[in-house]
């Protein structure tokens, strides 16, 4: 394993390591500095009976360390997201966004948002979804000041094309209480924080994800539990130039868009009509699907993220199937090519959630 990882983190240098060799006036190349220990991959695992922790897998040592906030982070946390030298977490049933020095994991600050969803880093600030408000919550990075726009009902997640946050509203929560689900996504106007139109798309829209170079949105509606009869999970593929709306024939519960080779890396549970968790690849280009990540024997594919900051890292969590023991992740590299390798698994804590790469040293 030490092995497999130690070749994957050697591609990352790869660029830094080609243009060393070239600026060198030493036919000897010189050694490496040592990796800090704080650069790496932090990864939110979403626990059991609502105890969330932060693990923290080191590229110097090549070990994961289960919790590596003190105390814990809280109950329910949902995501995380790095922009600049700041470790943003949304613990959910908390009400509140946790911030973090990235390198040496010190709370910076707590902002209270109530219900706290899903974190976009965009343009010099860090969007929420607050479901417990039903709106998108804008931070400003520098001074954690906050505005916020109401949106639709049970926002989950979120993204972002030329300017324009695109929010998918659920209302799973309403519809637990007999209420409507939503149907809707709100398209929200980063520069003035006004939400200027909705596209309708289908009840209970939870996942969504853009294709930045062909302002395209990949958007998954989760099965309707609460209303008759129950409809599956459903993905669509919506064109934001007309709204136009493509149905697909399978769901698609997580998404990682890669832009930069037209693919995107999925995880259905309705795929081929089996109710399995499944790793797919999507050509973008044609929405051709194949399967995907069979060399990394997943029991539960439960998470999936592309880290681009990373070097191109696509990260899978795989929860175990009682989501009460301790899951894995497992890591790939993508290259320009579309190709990719397996570069290992890792023990993860319960229930893998969210990823995020961090490069910043302490201070």
């Amino acid at each position: 394993m030490k092995r497999k990882f130690n070749h994957f983190y050697l591609s990352l240098l790869g660029g830094a390591l080609l243009t060393l060799g070239a600026c060198s006036k030493n036919d000897d190349p010189e050694p490496l500095p040592p990796t800090p220990e704080e650069i790496g991959i932090y990864v939110l695992n979403e626990g059991a009976n609502m105890n969330s922790g932060l693990g923290f897998l080191s590229l110097s040592t090549t070990q994961y360390t289960d919790e590596v906030y003190p105390g814990g982070i809280g109950k329910g946390a949902n995501d995380i997201a790095i922009y600049g030298t700041k470790l943003y977490v949304a613990v959910t049933d908390e009400n509140k966004l946790l911030v973090l020095d990235a390198a040496s994991r010190s709370e910076l600050e707590t902002i209270n948002i109530s219900f706290p969803r899903s974190i976009l880093s965009y343009r010099g600030k860090i969007y929420v979804t607050s479901q417990g408000e039903n709106k998108l919550v804008a931070v400003d990075t520098s001074n954690y000041s906050v505005n916020s726009v109401s949106v639709g009902r049970s926002p989950e997640q979120l993204t972002a094309i030329s300017g324009k946050i695109y929010v998918a509203n659920s209302g799973w929560r309403e519809a637990s209480n007999g209420g409507d689900y939503d149907d809707r996504i709100s398209v929200v106007n980063a520069s003035s924080l006004t939400v200027e139109n909705s596209i309708t798309v289908a009840e209970n829209i939870q996942t969504i994800a853009a294709d930045t170079t062909q302002n395209v949105l990949y958007v998954n509606a989760a099965p309707t539990y609460s209303s008759q009869p129950v409809k599956p999970s459903k993905l669509y593929v919506v064109n934001t130039a007309n709204n136009q709306i493509t149905p697909m024939n399978f769901g698609a519960e997580d998404i990682a868009v890669v832009p930069e080779t037209k693919q995107a890396y999925m995880i259905s549970r309705n795929y081929n009509n089996s109710e399995k968790a499944t790793c797919l690849l999507m050509n973008l280009t044609n929405q051709t699907v194949q399967n995907f990540g069979n060399d990394a024997n997943m029991e539960n594919p439960y998470s999936i993220r592309f880290l681009l900051s990373a070097g191109g890292l696509l990260l899978i969590g795989d929860a175990k199937s009682d989501y009460t023991s301790k899951g894995k992740f497992h890591i790939y590299t993508l290259y320009q090519n579309g190709s990719s390798q397996f570069g290992g698994s890792f023990n993860a804590g319960v229930s893998p959630k969210a990823f995020a790469f961090n490069i910043n040293e302490k201070k």
